[in-house]
Protein backbone atom coordinates (compact mmCIF):
# COMPACT_ATOMS: atom_id res chain seq x y z
CA UNK A 1 0.00 0.00 0.00
CA UNK A 2 1.40 3.37 -1.02
CA UNK A 3 0.74 6.62 0.79
CA UNK A 4 0.60 9.75 -1.35
CA UNK A 5 1.17 13.13 0.27
CA UNK A 6 0.09 16.54 -0.97
CA UNK A 7 -2.35 19.41 -0.58
CA UNK A 8 -5.02 19.38 -3.27
CA UNK A 9 -7.67 16.96 -4.46
CA UNK A 10 -10.58 17.43 -6.83
CA UNK A 11 -13.03 14.85 -8.14
CA UNK A 12 -14.94 15.31 -11.40
CA UNK A 13 -17.72 12.92 -12.40
CA UNK A 14 -19.65 13.19 -15.64
CA UNK A 15 -19.46 16.94 -15.91
CA UNK A 16 -19.88 17.73 -12.21
CA UNK A 17 -17.38 18.81 -9.59
CA UNK A 18 -17.44 16.92 -6.30
CA UNK A 19 -15.77 19.63 -4.26
CA UNK A 20 -15.38 19.51 -0.51
CA UNK A 21 -13.86 16.91 1.78
CA UNK A 22 -13.02 13.99 -0.47
CA UNK A 23 -11.14 12.34 2.33
CA UNK A 24 -10.56 8.77 1.20
CA UNK A 25 -10.05 7.30 -2.27
CA UNK A 26 -8.93 3.73 -2.99
CA UNK A 27 -7.76 2.61 -6.42
CA UNK A 28 -7.50 -1.16 -6.82
CA UNK A 29 -6.10 -2.97 -9.84
CA UNK A 30 -5.08 -6.55 -9.23
CA UNK A 31 -1.88 -6.54 -7.21
CA UNK A 32 -1.71 -2.73 -6.94
CA UNK A 33 -3.62 -0.89 -4.25
CA UNK A 34 -3.22 2.83 -3.62
CA UNK A 35 -4.97 4.21 -0.57
CA UNK A 36 -4.98 7.99 -0.83
CA UNK A 37 -5.63 9.38 2.62
CA UNK A 38 -3.64 12.53 1.90
CA UNK A 39 -3.47 14.28 -1.45
CA UNK A 40 -0.57 13.28 -3.64
CA UNK A 41 1.58 14.45 -6.50
CA UNK A 42 3.18 11.10 -7.37
CA UNK A 43 2.23 9.69 -10.77
CA UNK A 44 1.66 5.93 -10.96
CA UNK A 45 1.04 4.08 -14.23
CA UNK A 46 -1.76 1.55 -14.50
CA UNK A 47 -2.08 -0.96 -17.32
CA UNK A 48 -5.39 -1.09 -19.24
CA UNK A 49 -7.87 -3.52 -17.75
CA UNK A 50 -10.46 -3.85 -15.05
CA UNK A 51 -10.10 -1.68 -11.98
CA UNK A 52 -12.40 -0.44 -9.27
CA UNK A 53 -12.57 2.73 -7.23
CA UNK A 54 -14.18 3.53 -3.93
CA UNK A 55 -14.78 7.15 -2.97
CA UNK A 56 -15.90 8.63 0.33
CA UNK A 57 -17.01 12.23 0.10
CA UNK A 58 -18.90 14.63 2.34
CA UNK A 59 -21.93 15.95 0.47
CA UNK A 60 -24.93 18.14 1.30
CA UNK A 61 -28.10 16.10 1.01
CA UNK A 62 -31.21 18.25 1.00
CA UNK A 63 -33.63 16.37 -1.18
CA UNK A 64 -36.65 18.20 0.22
CA UNK A 65 -35.43 21.51 -1.19
CA UNK A 66 -33.74 20.01 -4.24
CA UNK A 67 -30.34 21.28 -3.16
CA UNK A 68 -28.48 17.98 -3.10
CA UNK A 69 -25.61 17.60 -5.54
CA UNK A 70 -26.88 16.80 -9.08
CA UNK A 71 -24.81 13.61 -9.26
CA UNK A 72 -26.45 12.32 -6.10
CA UNK A 73 -29.97 12.60 -7.46
CA UNK A 74 -29.63 9.56 -9.71
CA UNK A 75 -28.99 5.93 -8.84
CA UNK A 76 -26.02 5.59 -11.19
CA UNK A 77 -23.38 7.69 -12.88
CA UNK A 78 -22.01 6.62 -16.25
CA UNK A 79 -19.36 8.83 -17.76
CA UNK A 80 -15.85 10.06 -17.26
CA UNK A 81 -14.42 9.95 -13.74
CA UNK A 82 -11.32 12.04 -13.03
CA UNK A 83 -9.39 12.45 -9.81
CA UNK A 84 -7.01 15.44 -9.75
CA UNK A 85 -4.16 15.51 -7.25
CA UNK A 86 -1.49 18.11 -6.54
CA UNK A 87 0.81 19.69 -4.01
CA UNK A 88 -0.59 23.17 -4.54
CA UNK A 89 -3.39 24.64 -2.48
CA UNK A 90 -4.97 25.72 -5.77
CA UNK A 91 -5.39 23.62 -8.92
CA UNK A 92 -2.57 23.82 -11.45
CA UNK A 93 -1.76 22.54 -14.93
CA UNK A 94 0.69 19.66 -14.77
CA UNK A 95 -0.89 18.13 -11.65
CA UNK A 96 -1.36 14.35 -11.87
CA UNK A 97 -4.83 13.07 -12.67
CA UNK A 98 -6.41 9.63 -12.78
CA UNK A 99 -9.18 9.23 -15.36
CA UNK A 100 -11.31 6.36 -16.55
CA UNK A 101 -14.76 5.73 -17.98
CA UNK A 102 -17.03 5.14 -14.99
CA UNK A 103 -19.60 2.37 -15.33
CA UNK A 104 -22.12 1.19 -12.77
CA UNK A 105 -21.23 3.97 -10.35
CA UNK A 106 -23.67 3.54 -7.48
CA UNK A 107 -24.17 6.13 -4.78
CA UNK A 108 -25.32 5.05 -1.35
CA UNK A 109 -26.54 7.62 1.17
CA UNK A 110 -29.69 8.03 3.22
CA UNK A 111 -31.25 11.41 2.34
CA UNK A 112 -31.40 13.59 5.42
CA UNK A 113 -32.73 17.10 5.10
CA UNK A 114 -30.24 19.82 6.00
CA UNK A 115 -27.55 17.35 7.03
CA UNK A 116 -23.94 17.08 5.92
CA UNK A 117 -23.36 13.36 5.55
CA UNK A 118 -20.68 11.20 3.93
CA UNK A 119 -21.55 9.07 0.93
CA UNK A 120 -19.66 6.33 -0.81
CA UNK A 121 -19.47 5.68 -4.53
CA UNK A 122 -17.96 2.72 -6.31
CA UNK A 123 -16.84 3.00 -9.91
CA UNK A 124 -15.93 -0.03 -12.02
CA UNK A 125 -14.91 -0.38 -15.64
CA UNK A 126 -14.76 -3.47 -17.80
CA UNK A 127 -11.53 -3.20 -19.72
CA UNK A 128 -11.81 0.37 -20.95
CA UNK A 129 -8.56 2.29 -21.03
CA UNK A 130 -7.73 4.66 -18.25
CA UNK A 131 -4.93 5.51 -15.91
CA UNK A 132 -2.66 8.24 -14.63
CA UNK A 133 -1.95 11.33 -16.70
CA UNK A 134 -1.47 15.06 -16.28
CA UNK A 135 -3.87 17.98 -16.14
CA UNK A 136 -3.66 20.29 -19.15
CA UNK A 137 -5.90 22.50 -17.08
CA UNK A 138 -7.74 22.15 -13.85
CA UNK A 139 -11.26 23.63 -13.99
CA UNK A 140 -11.00 26.96 -15.81
CA UNK A 141 -13.55 29.45 -17.13
CA UNK A 142 -13.36 30.47 -20.79
CA UNK A 143 -15.11 33.26 -22.68
CA UNK A 144 -14.43 33.38 -26.40
CA UNK A 145 -11.36 31.76 -27.94
CA UNK A 146 -8.55 30.80 -25.57
CA UNK A 147 -5.61 28.42 -25.22
CA UNK A 148 -3.90 26.86 -22.25
CA UNK A 149 -0.19 27.05 -21.52
CA UNK A 150 2.14 24.38 -22.87
CA UNK A 151 2.53 21.44 -20.47
CA UNK A 152 5.87 19.62 -20.64
CA UNK A 153 5.53 15.82 -20.75
CA UNK A 154 9.33 15.38 -20.53
CA UNK A 155 9.61 13.65 -23.90
CA UNK A 156 7.47 12.38 -26.76
CA UNK A 157 5.53 9.11 -26.71
CA UNK A 158 4.83 6.77 -29.63
CA UNK A 159 2.20 4.63 -27.91
CA UNK A 160 -0.72 7.06 -28.09
CA UNK A 161 -3.00 7.83 -25.20
CA UNK A 162 -6.30 9.33 -24.11
CA UNK A 163 -7.70 12.85 -24.05
CA UNK A 164 -10.25 13.65 -21.35
CA UNK A 165 -12.68 16.58 -21.22
CA UNK A 166 -15.17 17.67 -18.58
CA UNK A 167 -17.61 20.47 -19.43
CA UNK A 168 -18.44 21.80 -15.95
CA UNK A 169 -20.20 25.00 -16.91
CA UNK A 170 -22.34 25.14 -20.05
CA UNK A 171 -22.51 28.12 -22.38
CA UNK A 172 -26.22 27.84 -23.14
CA UNK A 173 -26.70 28.14 -26.92
CA UNK A 174 -23.07 29.03 -27.66
CA UNK A 175 -20.96 26.48 -29.50
CA UNK A 176 -17.26 25.92 -28.84
CA UNK A 177 -14.71 23.70 -30.59
CA UNK A 178 -12.46 22.14 -27.94
CA UNK A 179 -9.25 20.39 -28.94
CA UNK A 180 -5.92 19.16 -27.59
CA UNK A 181 -2.83 20.24 -29.51
CA UNK A 182 0.71 18.89 -29.45
CA UNK A 183 4.03 20.59 -30.18
CA UNK A 184 7.55 19.18 -30.29
CA UNK A 185 9.20 22.36 -29.05
CA UNK A 186 6.35 23.96 -27.16
CA UNK A 187 6.16 27.08 -29.31
CA UNK A 188 2.66 26.55 -30.75
CA UNK A 189 3.39 29.07 -33.50
CA UNK A 190 2.16 27.02 -36.45
CA UNK A 191 4.11 23.80 -35.99
CA UNK A 192 1.51 22.29 -33.63
CA UNK A 193 -0.92 19.57 -34.64
CA UNK A 194 -4.31 18.52 -33.33
CA UNK A 195 -4.13 15.39 -31.19
CA UNK A 196 -7.81 15.13 -30.26
CA UNK A 197 -11.04 16.94 -31.11
CA UNK A 198 -14.03 16.59 -28.80
CA UNK A 199 -17.63 16.37 -29.93
CA UNK A 200 -18.83 18.08 -26.74
CA UNK A 201 -19.21 21.71 -27.74
CA UNK A 202 -19.77 23.46 -24.43
CA UNK A 203 -23.54 23.79 -24.69
CA UNK A 204 -24.31 21.24 -21.99
CA UNK A 205 -22.64 19.62 -18.99
CA UNK A 206 -20.95 16.35 -19.80
CA UNK A 207 -17.70 14.47 -20.19
CA UNK A 208 -15.87 12.75 -23.03
CA UNK A 209 -12.81 10.55 -23.50
CA UNK A 210 -11.07 10.36 -26.89
CA UNK A 211 -8.43 7.84 -27.94
CA UNK A 212 -5.20 9.27 -29.41
CA UNK A 213 -3.32 6.97 -31.80
CA UNK A 214 0.41 7.08 -32.50
CA UNK A 215 2.92 9.72 -31.50
CA UNK A 216 2.21 12.38 -28.90
CA UNK A 217 4.75 15.25 -28.88
CA UNK A 218 6.52 16.40 -25.75
CA UNK A 219 4.32 19.47 -25.19
CA UNK A 220 0.53 19.61 -25.15
CA UNK A 221 -2.15 22.21 -24.50
CA UNK A 222 -5.91 22.65 -24.71
CA UNK A 223 -7.68 25.11 -27.00
CA UNK A 224 -11.29 26.33 -27.00
CA UNK A 225 -12.50 28.13 -30.11
CA UNK A 226 -15.80 29.98 -29.84
CA UNK A 227 -18.33 29.66 -32.62
CA UNK A 228 -19.86 32.68 -34.39
CA UNK A 229 -21.50 35.04 -31.93
CA UNK A 230 -20.54 32.99 -28.88
CA UNK A 231 -20.14 35.24 -25.85
CA UNK A 232 -21.18 33.16 -22.82
CA UNK A 233 -18.75 31.64 -20.35
CA UNK A 234 -17.94 27.94 -20.28
CA UNK A 235 -16.01 26.04 -17.62
CA UNK A 236 -13.88 23.06 -18.61
CA UNK A 237 -11.23 20.67 -17.29
CA UNK A 238 -8.90 18.84 -19.69
CA UNK A 239 -6.32 16.13 -19.09
CA UNK A 240 -4.03 13.85 -21.10
CA UNK A 241 -2.99 10.24 -20.50
CA UNK A 242 0.00 8.92 -22.42
CA UNK A 243 0.43 5.16 -22.73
Amino acid sequence: MAKLAGDHVQVLVDGYELTGDSNRISINEGRDLFDITAFGDAVHKFSPGQRTMALQHTGFMNSAEGRSHPVLRGAAADGLFSLYLGQNAAPAAGDPVFSLLARQGRYGALPQVNRMIPFRARFANRGEDGGWGIALTQPVSVTGSASGSAVDNDGASIRGGLACLHVLGAAASDAYSITIQGSGGGAFTGEERTLAAFTLDGRALGSEQVTIEGRIPRYARWRAEAGPGASDRIRIAVSLIRK
